[in-house]
């Protein structure tokens, strides 16, 4: 039986005196695509932080395609991780065009331009980010991402800084395009429409006073009809009710 792709153990991590994640377990199966749901500070970027090796656990283990990328002893440099992240701001380098931003990242800098053609924005090859839409930013650092190569893909919340027609024809778009790759994705997202229409499973981060665990996991829709709790159900935006959960008009 193949390992996971992504398995995280006990994960501890925190800033200073504050405690952030408290034991975090989470396995992605290789080709899988799961949402990372959870209330704003809850921790969902401190996970992919640890995972990218942009931060370094407290305490717990790591492992990326069955190698331990950190643990209690190990600390793998990001680059070698096989790991590729897009970060909620996107952060793009404001003194390269897109074409530049593929080609630094991509193993055949030739390819830049298909994966320009591939995001639907390369007739804008040769324009700066400053020069571009907040969608068309989105999508090219989806681009550089997908081009680096890496067999795990964190997106950080990368729909919600887009308005919701632009936001709802990236989803689509993003489905396709990590079904193409082939590749193990983890999302970050606080929407379980987004959960829904993204991913195949879903974990859900429930903080507590020594930091966030996952508090459930499963397939979103499942999730969204059957919280199994009150803390889940209201990191979902349902309202609880005395003898059911209802949909609030956030889910």
């Amino acid at each position: 039986m193949n390992s996971p792709h992504l398995q995280i153990e006990r994960l501890r991590a925190g800033y200073g005196a504050t405690a952030v994640l408290a034991g975090v377990d989470l396995a992605l199966e290789a080709g899988e695509r799961a949402a990372l749901l959870g209330s704003s500070g809850s921790g969902k970027s401190t996970l992919l932080r640890c995972i990218a090796g942009l931060a370094r656990p407290r305490a717990g283990a790591i492992r990326i395609g069955g190698r331990i990328a950190a643990d209690a002893s190990t600390a793998i440099p990001p680059a070698r991780r096989g790991v590729a992240m897009v970060f909620q701001s996107y952060a793009l380098w404001p003194h390269l065009t897109a074409r530049e931003h593929v080609r630094f990242v991509a193993p055949d800098p030739g390819s830049a331009d298909r994966w320009l053609e591939r995001v639907r924005i390369a007739p804008l090859a040769g324009r700066l980010p400053g020069e571009l839409s907040g969608g068309e930013q989105a999508r090219l650092a989806l681009a550089r991402a997908l081009a680096t190569g890496a067999r795990l893909l964190l997106l950080d919340e990368p729909l919600r800084n887009l308005d919701p027609p632009l936001a709802a024809e990236l989803r689509e778009e993003l489905v396709r395009w990590i079904g193409e790759a082939g590749i193990t994705a983890l999302i970050v997202t606080h929407e379980p429409r987004d959960a829904v229409a993204l991913a195949t499973t879903a974990h859900v981060l429930v903080r507590g006073e020594e930091g966030a665990r996952i508090g459930a996991s499963g397939p979103p829709a499942d999730l969204l009809a059957n919280p199994p709790g009150e803390a889940v159900a209201r990191v979902l935006g349902l309202h609880v009710g005395k003898r059911r959960f209802e949909v609030g008009s956030s889910a």
